[in-house]
């Protein structure tokens, strides 16, 4: 057992022009019956450019092992900024199936968490920080969070001798939010110890209620659900909130688990504004889309406020 522990508040991964240690890639990891032949062909890559890029001299391609696709471009390699201080893994992240792996010990020091576990033959890693622990065993693509399976996009593998995770939902089991800054390439994760969890949880419910509604729209999303958690006809928690089920499950998002979708930057920007005060529906504790909505009760019972883009918002 190894402590672990970090006071970062906001990490980035960026993609920098001056590599220290060598290029990132986007890698593939291999099938049951797949060949070099036909991985060139899924990913469009010519089969001697693929070959030359694993330095592979003999065909052999064994299942559950990584190939290296193609460098993310050339010359540039995987930096992560902890606020304003850079930190270089010894060996560089990789790409698979848009998201970046990372070595397993490095983003728990970052992101501080207490205890990581190894368990040698089950090739289990175990991650525990407060009440969460997370599992994560070597190949498979199905991780145990608190005992519940959840499947993940790409596998826990070995790369250059290291254990290499998702970021995005190491990240994100640990209720930090994760954001992707397109214009920059790079991946900003949020640590704000002061409301971590209520934005999680807020950026989720607006993006499962909102995700085609304008701006404004989402913001007062956010904001109907801090009202109900201020009132005492409610749960007094964002998290509380959204899983009511005192008064029957309040949002649909809970019920069909769009709830548990990653939220897109306008809806986290939208939740953190909300939660630093900025209110534009008032005292407002219920929203519904009149087109089709199955219940007239809150239009029989509510008093209407305003509309926004195609939500009506009642008090």
């Amino acid at each position: 057992m190894k402590k672990l522990i970090s006071t970062a508040l906001c990490i980035s991964i960026i993609l920098s022009s001056a590599p220290s240690y060598g290029n990132s890639f986007v890698m593939h990891t291999v099938q049951p019956g797949e060949s070099y032949s036909s991985i060139s062909k899924e990913f469009n890559v010519e089969l001697n450019e693929l070959k030359a890029l694993n330095e592979d001299i003999d065909d052999t391609i064994y299942s559950g092992s990584l190939v290296k696709i193609k460098p993310i471009s050339k010359g540039i390699t995987i930096k992560i900024r902890v606020d304003d201080k850079i930190l270089n893994p010894d060996i560089s992240p990789y790409i698979e199936k848009d998201r970046t792996h990372v070595p397993i010990r490095f983003i728990a020091q970052a992101l501080g968490i207490n205890e990581i576990l190894w368990n040698e033959e089950t090739k289990t890693a175990t991650l525990i920080h407060n009440e969460k622990t997370a599992e994560l065993t070597l190949g498979s693509n199905i991780a145990k969070v608190n005992g519940k399976e959840l499947i993940l996009d790409a596998p826990i593998s070995v790369y250059e001798g290291r254990t290499f995770v998702p970021l995005r939902f190491i990240s994100e089991i640990f209720n930090c939010i994760v954001n992707w800054d397109y214009e920059n390439y790079s991946v900003l994760i949020n640590k704000d110890s002061s409301h971590s969890e209520e934005l999680y949880w807020l950026a989720r419910i607006v993006q499962a209620e909102s995700e085609g509604e304008p701006f404004e729209g989402k913001l007062a999303v956010a904001n109907v659900v801090l009202n109900r958690k201020e009132s005492t006809d409610f749960p007094n928690s964002v998290k509380g909130v959204i899983f009511d089920k005192a008064h029957g499950y309040q949002y649909t998002p809970v019920q069909n688990g769009a709830i548990f979708n990653s939220p897109s930057p306008e809806s986290i920007q939208a939740a953190a504004l909300a939660l630093d005060g900025n209110n534009n529906i008032s005292d407002s504790l219920y929203f519904l889309n009149s087109d089709i909505a199955t219940s007239r009760w809150i239009v029989e019972n509510r008093t209407f406020h305003k509309r926004i883009g195609l939500h009506d918002f009642y008090k």
